[in-house]
């Protein structure tokens, strides 16, 4: 069985190149190394992380969904054809849609960066029961909140609703129920060496264990939409 060996320096020249080149006939002259540099390699290292999730949860089953090079141009203005980043995300349904009722775990390489945390993108409904969760969980959202917060690497973001919909929770509670979309991510520049090595899927896996009790409360708060 294949096993992820790291990215390298023709994963990042493709990267660059499609970035500045983002034609049919500069792709097709490339292909051959995006499919053995970019997408076989984030493919490998998407199915070791997932085989590390389920060891450590068993019911953890949200297998890998990995983007397509092609953009869909046909409600997009800017026409170019291609996508300028490779991710993966573990999700259950495979959809490619960002708007999800689950929580999600994602991986994303570019040019410059790479980046991995969790989303959770859903409805407005999904996000009515998100807020009704915090509210009636406190303190353990608050426990959550704490241990994440640790971690110096993670952002959080997401854009606000204006409305204001519950006055009486703390600032810390606030700060997550007024979200739109919640992303907690952490981004690293190619001088850390780590995403050339083998070693990547477990590096990302200890990190997504981190996200662990945030994902599993986000989790209990899902609609099956």
């Amino acid at each position: 069985m294949n096993r992820f060996t790291g990215f390298n320096s023709e994963t990042n020249d493709f990267l660059v190149g499609i970035t500045f080149n983002n034609n049919k006939e500069w792709f097709y002259e490339h292909k051959k190394m995006y499919d053995e540099n970019v997408h076989k390699a984030i493919t490998l290292l998407a199915n070791e992380v997932y085989e590390k999730m389920h060891a450590y949860d068993d019911n953890f089953l949200e297998i890998p969904k990995i983007s397509r090079i092609n953009r869909d141009l046909r409600f997009s203005k800017d026409k170019r054809p291609y996508k300028v980043s490779k991710w993966f995300f573990l999700r259950g349904d495979g959809k490619p849609d960002i708007i999800y009722p689950r929580p999600s775990f994602y991986f994303e390489i570019s040019a410059n960066t790479w980046s991995y945390g969790l989303l959770f993108w859903a409805k407005p409904a999904g996000m009515a029961k998100y807020r009704q969760m915090i509210e009636a969980n406190r303190a353990e959202f608050e426990n959550i909140i704490k241990k994440l917060k640790k971690n110096k690497q993670f952002l959080i973001s997401g854009e606000k609703y204006k409305r204001i919909y519950n006055t009486d929770l703390s600032d810390e509670l606030q700060d997550f129920a007024q979200r739109k979309e919640l992303v907690i991510s952490s981004e690293r520049e190619y001088t850390d060496t780590v995403v050339y090595s083998p070693e990547l899927p477990n590096f990302i896996f200890e990190e997504y264990k981190k996200l662990y009790p945030l994902y599993k409360f986000l989790l209990r708060g899902s609609l099956n939409e």
